[in-house]
């Protein structure tokens, strides 16, 4: 699908203000001084309007909609920003920002130079948009889990080599952040969970040879979430361990979608 020169302005706008709220981020953490929230909502709303109205115009069609690599990332980014904007009103995870904000803009700028595999309208039923939606929602969750354990894991480093310090009273309490951390994860495995049922009781073939790496790869990204919450919850685990059993668990669930999305999209060309 081509960027009209709506979408081009659009996007390249939400991108340019996604980075200037990120270099605003990384100015404070370099100054050890408390970001101003209120600047970066500022920019970071309508970040997230002209983010949508670009994902909307690349997605949607009167004949389908144009569910592919880039417009997918674009969609879990968006909704990963904007869980985090509102979670920022509530909890202490604004510093999530300063990675959202440029992967947001990355995902954002997807749309504009890359073509995307189109779904005809008759080929949407209730089910499958329901899948679809779910999926989202857990990819976005577990993306904004994975940041919480790269935050987490940069603060245990700091507060182990005793360096940092300056930067470390910035963020909360190494407790809280960890119980942020599971609280997230909790809720993205069951979200991962409905997506995974949803698509076995809905689609098709699961294993078949266009979806089979997609369905074993997420599968096995779900068999770590679930080990890592049982040994956190039975045995204790947290701080590194936790933080590395985060990004496997979803490097393994990058791969499952957008690496088969890649391969297809990108080096076969289907």
């Amino acid at each position: 699908m081509v960027a009209t020169t709506s979408s081009l302005v659009a996007g390249i706008a939400a991108a340019i203000l996604y980075l200037v709220g990120s270099v605003m981020q990384l100015r404070g953490l370099s100054q050890s001084t408390p970001t101003d929230v209120k600047p970066l909502l500022g920019l970071a709303i309508p970040a997230l309007l002209l983010h949508g109205i670009t994902t909307y115009w690349a997605i949607a069609s009167p004949q389908g909609i144009h569910l592919g690599l880039f417009t997918t990332a674009s969609l879990v980014t968006l909704v990963m920003a904007a869980f985090v904007l509102l979670a920022s009103l509530r909890l202490p995870v604004h510093n999530l920002l300063v990675l959202v904000f440029p992967i947001s803009a990355l995902g954002v700028t997807g749309t504009l130079v890359g073509e995307s595999t189109f779904v005809p309208l008759e080929q949407l039923s209730a089910n499958l948009i329901f899948h679809i939606l779910v999926s989202i929602a857990a990819y976005s969750i577990l993306f904004m889990a994975a940041c919480q354990s790269v935050v987490l894991g940069v603060q245990e480093h700091y507060l182990r080599s005793k360096n940092g310090i300056a930067l470390i009273r910035l963020l909360p309490p190494l407790e809280t952040m960890e119980t942020l951390l599971f609280s997230m994860l909790w809720t993205g495995l069951a979200a991962l969970s409905v997506a995974i049922a949803s698509g076995f009781a809905f689609l098709d073939n699961m294993f078949d040879q266009h979806v089979a790496h997609h369905t074993i790869l997420s599968s096995m990204s779900w068999v770590m979430y679930v080990i890592l919450l049982a040994g956190h919850k039975l045995l204790g685990w947290r701080g590194v361990s936790a933080v590395r059993w985060t990004l496997i668990a979803f490097m393994l669930l990058v791969l499952g979608y957008f690496g088969s999305k890649f391969v297809l999209e990108i080096l076969l060309q289907r």
